[in-house]
């Protein structure tokens, strides 16, 4: 039988390894309080997605309170880890970073090459659009394809297993001027991303999609009609 994904990644012997590597970037650390939290009495039939959550929340119960003051070390620590594994550092700017925009957004594009900062950077999207857009025109000038992908991929309308992003997907002018960046891009792995993007609007948008993609007009500033 295979190994449950939640198993996989999220194994007890994962929160372990998370332990060790926090008491090395951070002295103070409660190692035995942190495993205590983590692993507990419903902790086995706790699905991948609600482990990822429940880590960052044992974290933040161990970590100092003020945000600023723990980032640092989440950011040591998160090369130690990869793939879903990773996530769990940008699930926590998820959680606890939203009235840290000026910290929170530029952890979240270094965090991302580990694993994907695609769903930790939709609330921030969803909050307040325009005041995000500037972090994505800037990651698509990164050097890393990883980075220049989450300016497309984290903004998606419609991504699988992500929160909805109704502001975007009622007007695609918000990320237009993004994709027109990145159609281009020398990375596949980007150009994917861009193309996906582009679905998720012809599934609210047809007219959009269609115009964009045979380009007429890059459109940016185009809005719906009332």
């Amino acid at each position: 039988m295979p190994t449950a994904l939640k198993e996989l990644y999220f194994s007890s012997e994962f929160v372990r390894q998370l332990a060790d590597v926090m008491g090395q970037v951070y002295a103070p650390f409660d190692r035995a309080r942190f495993l205590e939290l983590a692993l507990d009495e419903a902790w086995p039939g706790r699905e991948l997605k609600d482990r990822m959550r429940h880590l960052s929340r044992c974290l933040h119960a161990v970590l100092p309170a003020a945000y600023p003051e723990t980032l640092p070390f989440l950011l040591q620590a998160a090369p130690s880890f990869r793939g879903l594994q990773a996530m769990v550092f940008c699930d926590y700017i998820e959680v606890y970073g939203l009235e840290h925009w000026e910290l929170s957004l530029p952890a979240l594009g270094e965090l991302t090459p580990l694993g994907s900062s695609e769903f930790a950077v939709r609330p921030y999207l969803d909050r307040d659009p325009e005041r995000a857009l500037p972090y994505l025109r800037a990651w698509t000038g990164d050097p890393d394809p990883a980075v220049r992908r989450l300016a497309s991929e984290g903004s998606r309308p419609r991504l699988p297993w992500a929160m909805a992003l109704p502001k975007f997907k009622q007007d695609p002018a918000l990320v237009l001027e993004i994709l027109e960046l990145l159609k281009d891009d020398p990375s596949e792995m980007v150009r994917k991303s861009v193309a996906n993007h582009l679905n998720d609007i012809s599934k609210d948008h047809p007219d959009v999609a269609v115009c964009w993609a045979f380009g007429l007009g890059v459109l940016v500033g185009w809005k719906l009609k009332p």
